[in-house]
């Protein structure tokens, strides 16, 4: 009789053991199935965004960065990391950020940089018309937006003290600048030549 209770205790507990297997399985699989959507929750998707468009968010900004961007653009690649920080640190004091593609193949052209990116600030995608209304001549080009008006551009990839210095004015308690601010080397690239579609 020893042996038939403990022939039913090793059971059961091989039993448990195969249901903790499964249940694990259950909830771990969409981990590996779906990366984008689990991981990267939740996803920005890159729209269409016309000049229209454009001119209703500066007007209503009262503290905004408009970042123009392109997957092709090394120096927007670097720059990305710094804006995704400076918009975490500063978006609950205000801070309003948006980012434009101007890639000629579309919305898909940015989109997988800025899933792996885990971009968390919106995207749009710009026709070569808003190019050419904006004058966008190169990127990254920055736009500060302040009480619905372009108040500077600033085209060229910037450092983070840089942008931090020029994105606190935006926002409703300006950051005091740092004491060694000045005599930081800035990380400043000049801009890249947006490419235009042939005629």
């Amino acid at each position: 009789s020893v042996s038939i209770y403990t022939n039913i205790h090793l059971e059961r507990k091989n039993m448990q053991s195969r249901w903790s297997w499964v249940l694990a399985t259950v909830f771990l699989l969409p981990f590996f199935l779906t990366p984008n959507s689990v991981w990267a929750e939740p996803r920005i998707k890159v729209q269409p965004i016309d000049t229209a468009g454009i001119e209703k968010i500066v007007k209503q900004s009262e503290g905004a960065a408009i970042v123009v961007l392109a997957a092709w653009c090394f120096p927007c690649r670097q720059e990305q990391p710094r804006l995704i920080k400076l918009y975490d640190k500063y978006k609950s004091r205000g801070l309003k950020m948006v980012g434009i593609s101007v890639d000629l193949g579309g919305p898909s052209m940015i989109q997988p940089l800025l899933d792996k990116a885990f971009v968390n600030f919106p995207v749009y995608w710009a026709y070569e018309k808003v190019v050419r209304d904006l004058n966008i001549r190169g990127i990254p080009l920055l736009f500060l937006v302040k009480n619905g008006e372009i108040i500077q551009e600033i085209m060229g990839r910037q450092s983070e003290a840089s942008l931090e210095k020029k994105i606190s004015l935006l926002i409703k308690e300006p950051v005091p600048p740092k004491p060694d601010e000045d005599q930081e080397k800035e990380d400043i690239a000049e801009p890249s030549s947006v490419k235009k579609a042939d005629a």
